[in-house]
């Protein structure tokens, strides 16, 4: 039986959650239509793998401020096995002072990985001042999944780009990137032209219904399908929605189960 790990998934604490959905959902661009598949909280996540025949999520939350960071990171450490199924990472900034105790905080609570969101960080992911810190991430054999591409929300859309995230990989090749959203959101011709092929992982979140099938398993199979990675992008989009998408998709079965499981297994050491 194939296991399924969503790779890019998120919560909110519940008492910020409706608030959090609402706000997201009125920033987000008049062309598209967000909506929300769970009510935001971890409950919901877990009722929504249930449905959707996910067997483990990977949860990614953004500090939008410095100061949010390691109130997020001490969170996700004391509730970091509370839940059945869910792997959470912990949160970075670019900005933050003293990120080097903060990463060392991570690694020796066994968080796995960091999530940066450039354009909600207004944060250029090639900005050499955040070289100091992929440096450190990449030393310590943290995973850093980033927001690539574009974005729905009121941002200038520029700050994660596949050339930027291209000079990321050769300035530090051993640091374990996942570019998300196909390697970047509504700009897959790039991607197919400047990251397909390098050694870093794409994730499949929020690519449904915007990127044509054939194009998907094109892309994929250019870059290679060790290095695709399934994820949904939950609350935004339906999880069981992204499986059945994958499955229809093009791809055979011996790609759809490295896809589902394989190469997060893998990536995250649960083999």
């Amino acid at each position: 039986m194939t296991t399924i790990i969503d790779f890019h998934t998120h919560f909110f604490p519940p008492e910020l959650a409706e608030r959090a959905i609402t706000r997201l959902i009125e920033n987000a661009a008049p062309t598209i239509a967000m909506k929300n598949h769970t009510n935001g909280t971890v409950g919901g996540l877990i009722e929504s793998m249930r449905a959707g025949g996910i067997d483990k999520s990977v949860t990614l939350p953004v500090a939008t401020k410095p100061s949010q960071v390691s109130t997020i990171n001490m969170g996700v450490a004391e509730t970091g096995s509370a839940y059945p199924g869910i792997i959470q990472f912990g949160a970075m900034h670019p900005e933050m002072e003293g990120f080097e105790a903060e990463i060392d905080f991570l690694a020796a609570h066994g968080i796995k990985g960091i999530k940066l969101h450039p354009e909600y960080q207004y944060s250029y992911v090639d900005d050499p001042k955040a070289f100091p810190m992929y440096e450190k991430l990449a030393s310590a054999g943290l995973i850093v999944v980033f927001h690539s591409g574009k974005d729905p929300g009121p941002f200038t859309n520029d700050h994660a780009l596949p050339p930027a995230l291209r000079k990321i990989h050769e300035n530090f090749p051993a640091l374990k990137m996942v570019t998300a959203h196909l390697g970047g959101w509504m700009v897959w011709k790039e991607v197919e032209e400047t990251l397909a092929g390098l050694d870093i992982f794409f994730d499949t979140s929020a690519i449904y219904k915007l990127l044509p099938p054939e194009i998907f398993v094109r892309i994929c199979r250019k870059h290679g399908i060790e290095k695709i990675l399934f994820g949904s992008d939950s609350p935004w989009y339906d999880q069981g929605y992204g499986v059945e998408w994958i499955k229809r998709s093009g791809l055979n079965d011996t790609e759809i189960e490295a896809v589902f499981g394989g190469n997060a297994e893998k990536l995250l050491g649960l083999c």
